[in-house]
């Protein structure tokens, strides 16, 4: 018989202790990679058969053409987000796919990016108008071909992150993979002039994918470098393009540009309502907010028009009492 001292015994159970610990963070190790590749996978996967499920039809998605000589051969879109469920920012954002649609712009696709949380939402949670303005922005992603992209946060809310537009496009830009680039522009905002905007993606050489043997990918007149900084910013510029790639060894390349604001005839293209005032009508004009997060409606000679054209868009929606509603 061997007997065992009290401090024999206390080793035996500790490494016990250690090897069942041990064991269960090598297999919640392992449950967590899977899920993460399974993520990753979903990701990278065109939404093309949730988007025709969910609306019957609407603009497929193309892969990626390589660019020789006519930009207009390329493939783009342009795309709106909001992180947060704002029914006045939604209804801007429906009011501006419609121009698209009816105005005969060059570019194919529409795309709005949005939390997927927002379709487990309650309308209790979400509240009255927010709720009211998602169903018309579901019936709008048919008439008028948008591309609804719900991009999963959760794994970055369940770390203690908040709900950004930085972080919502951090976490959606691999949608953009299929197209040559993708132009982000601010929601709220009124377009003025299809043709004008179109002029960003068209009038000039974009940096596309980095080539050392193309100038224009690394020393761009038009577009300036712009570092998306999801853990420092929680705003997008104004005006954002977008392009993606896949490179070598299976990475991702994702590079995001601002337009050269200096530029004659180029800069002013998506441009605030202050600075409309005193130079060539934009393409695009944003809007600013107060201090309440409400569109300022002071110095901005386009709001009456926008807000005409919101309600039109949003039938039944009283803008005026949004800002009492409780959500």
């Amino acid at each position: 018989m061997v007997l065992l001292t009290a401090s024999t015994v206390s080793t035996i159970v500790s490494m016990g202790v250690i090897g069942i610990f041990t064991t269960l963070l090598f297999f919640s190790g392992y449950v967590l990679q899977q899920q993460s590749v399974k993520n990753i996978q979903h990701a990278l996967k065109p939404q093309e058969a949730a988007q025709m499920a969910r609306h019957g039809s609407g603009p497929a998605f193309q892969q990626k053409r390589g660019l020789s000589g006519d930009q207009t051969h390329g493939n783009y879109a342009y795309v709106q987000l909001l992180s947060e469920p704002d029914p006045s920012d939604i209804c801007s954002a429906i009011l501006f796919f419609k121009q698209l649609s009816t105005n005969g712009t060059a570019v194919q696709d529409r795309l709005f990016v949005y939390p997927e949380q927002w379709d487990r939402m309650s309308a209790k949670k979400l509240g009255k108008s927010a709720t009211q303005a998602l169903s018309i922005l579901r019936a709008a992603s048919a008439k008028y071909n948008i591309w609804l992209l719900p991009i999963d946060m959760s794994a970055a809310t369940a770390a203690g992150y908040s709900t950004t537009n930085t972080k919502l496009l951090r976490l959606g830009q691999i949608q953009f993979m299929q197209y040559d680039s993708v132009l982000y522009v601010q929601t709220p905002g009124l377009l003025l002039d299809t043709g004008k905007l179109d002029d960003m993606l068209f009038s000039r050489p974009l940096p596309l994918r980095h080539d050392k043997n193309r100038p224009d990918s690394y020393n761009n007149e038009a577009w300036i470098p712009m570092p998306l900084r999801a853990n420092r910013d929680a705003a997008l510029p104004p005006a954002y393009l977008i392009t993606v790639n896949n490179i070598e060894n299976g990475n991702v390349e994702a590079r995001t540009h601002i337009p050269n604001a200096a530029l004659p005839g180029f800069g002013g293209l998506v441009a605030g309502p202050r600075d409309a005032l005193y130079g060539d009508e934009p393409g695009y004009v944003y809007f600013e907010n107060d201090r309440d997060g409400r569109v300022k409606w002071a110095g901005n000679p386009y709001f009456g028009a926008w807000r005409s054209q919101q309600a039109e868009v949003c039938k039944g929606l009283d803008f005026d009492e949004i800002i009492y509603d409780e959500q």
